[in-house]
């Protein structure tokens, strides 16, 4: 009777030994993905801190090139004056003719 106790109370522990083992190896797994998860979003905050940078850039650039054009047109509008009317009555003409159709 004696050798029966002994024989469940190690099968019990190995039992133990196993779930206490399988629930280590997922903690460990639950623990790398937490630190991965934690790396992503680190890695994603700082491409959108990039792109955002790029974006301000181009933006920039964009704003750059916008008022060398209005200097352009202006100065040109300035020195012909009949010219620049004349292109506007032509260009008004021709897009009332495109869009009355």
């Amino acid at each position: 009777m004696e050798n029966a106790k002994v024989a469940s109370n190690s099968s019990k522990n190995s039992g133990h030994e196993k779930t206490d083992s399988a629930a280590e190896r997922v903690h460990e797994a639950v623990d790398r993905a937490a630190a991965m998860a934690g790396t992503s979003e680190e890695r994603l905050k700082e491409l959108a801190d990039e792109l955002r940078g790029h974006a301000d850039k181009l933006a920039e650039s964009a704003r750059s090139r916008s008022k060398e054009v209005t200097a352009v047109v202006g100065d040109y509008t300035r020195e012909n004056p009949i010219k620049s009317i004349g292109l506007a009555f032509l260009l008004g003409t021709i897009l009332a003719y495109i869009f009355r159709k």
